[in-house]
């Protein structure tokens, strides 16, 4: 009979509730619980409840009983909730009953949708507070706090740094924001996906703090916004208050050709620039061990930019993750191929809370789920 409900679940292609707990064992559990929160499933059943403490700078998840197997740094993306944002609790509490200590720091930047050099040290003083407590170190920066989480991950406390969603460079970044243009390493033609609002509206948060003017960076952040909320929205009369500056950085997404998106990026100004920069990771020399976890279905960031950020760490040093059907972060409506890509990647993870190295000597990163044809 079970070998019967296994083989009828893989047939049937039903949700991961059930399914994964047959098919992916300890990782399938921990990830219905992921999707559906704890309460509801057979991990919040099996498990007590996690302690949460409120500390100065972040929450810390503890496991109900017995001593956390491994530290994770755990950071989303643009959240205006952080470290309170209820779409994160379910995962920090998954995670803590599956033996982690998850600390949930608070990133300035990112709760105000923006990038920030803040948000880095914020990431380290977490790392250093998880190995001042004797634990293995892992960061975890989900969608744009993958920047923080890598930068922060390199020469450091970190033995592992995860990436959902995330990004290896912000002028790539920055053509597909624009023209919906991207590609994966080595390819020299473009892909090419319809420009999202959506990616436009996100990078424009992301740049309004490093303007220098702080009008254009309100009315920049004004604009990010209303492309979130509608992807129709007229941005004329936020242009016409802008200095040339801030009229600069709305050019930039607006730009249909990729191949002029660097001259837009260069003509910002020099101090938004050098932030920008600082922030990148494509400047910053990646050796730490990376599992980058990306759904070939994103619309806001694409997956070629895992795809980069695993070819620019040393072989061996990356594993990469393509997850069919899987957007940007929502794990939610992921078709049952996808869903058993995700159970491998869960299972690198608890894999390396157990000792296990996800980035063997021997070979480069491993990449699940196929990619799309150009």
């Amino acid at each position: 009979m079970v070998r019967a409900s296994r083989i009828s679940c893989v047939l049937l292609a039903l949700s991961l509730t059930g399914c994964a707990r047959l098919v992916g064992g300890e990782a399938g559990v921990v990830l219905e619980a992921i999707e559906h929160g704890p309460a509801r499933t057979e991990l919040g059943r099996i498990t007590p409840v996690p302690t949460r403490t409120r500390l100065a700078e972040a929450d810390l998840w503890l496991p109900g009983a017995g001593v956390p197997r491994a530290g994770l740094v755990l950071a989303p993306g643009f959240s205006e909730g952080g470290r309170d944002d209820p779409r994160l609790q379910p995962l920090a509490e998954s995670l803590a009953r599956a033996g982690f200590a998850v600390r949930v720091p608070d990133l300035p930047g990112a709760r105000r949708l923006t990038l920030d050099p803040a948000d880095i040290a914020a990431m380290r003083r977490a790392a250093e507070a998880e190995a001042a407590a004797g634990r293995r170190v892992a960061l975890a920066g989900i969608s744009f706090a993958a920047a923080p989480a890598l930068i922060a991950g390199q020469g450091g406390q970190a033995a592992l740094v995860l990436t959902l969603g995330g990004f290896h460079g912000l002028g790539p970044l920055a053509v597909f924001a624009a023209t919906g243009a991207h590609r994966a390493p080595g390819e020299a033609g473009w892909r090419r996906d319809p420009p999202t609002p959506y990616a436009a509206g996100a990078f424009l948060l992301a740049v309004s703090a490093a303007m220098p003017d702080g009008t254009d960076g309100l009315l920049l952040r004004q604009a990010g916004g209303r492309l979130l909320a509608d992807p129709a929205a007229r941005l004329e009369d936020l242009a016409r208050a802008m200095t040339p500056a801030g009229r600069a950085a709305l050019a930039l997404v607006g730009e249909g050709d990729p191949e002029r998106v660097p001259a837009r990026l260069a003509a910002l100004p020099a101090p938004a620039r050098e932030r920008l920069a600082a922030l990148d990771p494509a400047g910053v020399a990646l050796s730490t061990c990376t599992l980058a976890i990306h759904g070939l279905a994103d619309t806001v960031i694409p997956w070629t930019q895992s795809a980069a950020l695993a070819a620019a760490l040393p072989p061996g040093r990356a594993v990469l993750v393509l997850v069919p059907g899987f957007g940007h972060v929502d794990p939610a409506g992921v078709p049952l191929e996808g869903q058993l890509v995700l159970i491998g990647a869960m299972r690198a993870l608890l894999g390396w809370r157990d000792g296990t190295d996800p980035c063997p000597a021997d070979r480069q990163g491993v990449a699940s789920g196929a990619a799309r044809p150009t």
